[in-house]
């Protein structure tokens, strides 16, 4: 990811749709740290479609600490996803807040999550409720790295969690 003006940064991943089995060994072979709880809220907008513009409004929660992140329209489409993304840890009923301003909640995505470097990216690894498991490669050459960890390219996935997480409500499944 690079940093833009306003605290902003373009962040450049892709994402993997793997057999649980090989977390763990990704996790043994790339060191990850200890797995976190991320519970992840995203916001309707009182007054626009996020959907229809591609953004979305994310409260987080992991570990004792609360981040409010914006995500932007994707700036490509592919294997790899690039967008805008501004985060800031917050305090406070932020629930409250934004429901306040016309905020609603949409969908909620929790997964138990493990991060590990590689080669200067970051590599998540993912188990999310109702979805199953996955890998993230963020940094300069996501589909490199993720060649050279044996992640197949037929394994990439360009739907967000919020995305799938929507789509199987609709299907009846979730």
């Amino acid at each position: 990811s690079r940093g833009l003006a306003g605290g902003a940064r373009v962040e450049s991943e892709a994402k993997f749709r793997v057999d649980c089995r090989v977390l763990g060994e990704l996790a043994s072979r790339l060191g990850a740290g200890e797995a976190v709880v991320e519970e992840d809220v995203y916001y309707r907008h009182p007054c626009r479609d996020f959907a229809a513009t591609d953004e979305a409004l994310r409260l987080r929660r992991a570990g004792g600490t609360v981040r409010l992140t914006y995500k932007g329209p994707r700036l490509s489409r592919g294997p790899v996803k690039s967008r805008v993304e501004v985060e800031v840890q917050v305090e406070g009923d932020v629930e409250a807040l934004l429901e306040r301003l016309g905020f609603t909640p949409a969908a909620r995505v929790v997964k138990r999550r493990r991060h590990a470097h590689y080669r200067g990216h970051l590599v998540t690894l993912d188990e999310v409720e109702g979805l199953g498991c996955f890998v993230e490669v963020e940094g300069p050459d996501p589909l490199s790295a993720a060649g050279e960890l044996g992640l197949p390219l037929e394994a990439v996935v360009e739907k967000t969690y919020l995305e799938m997480v929507l789509e199987r409500r609709e299907e009846g499944r979730g």
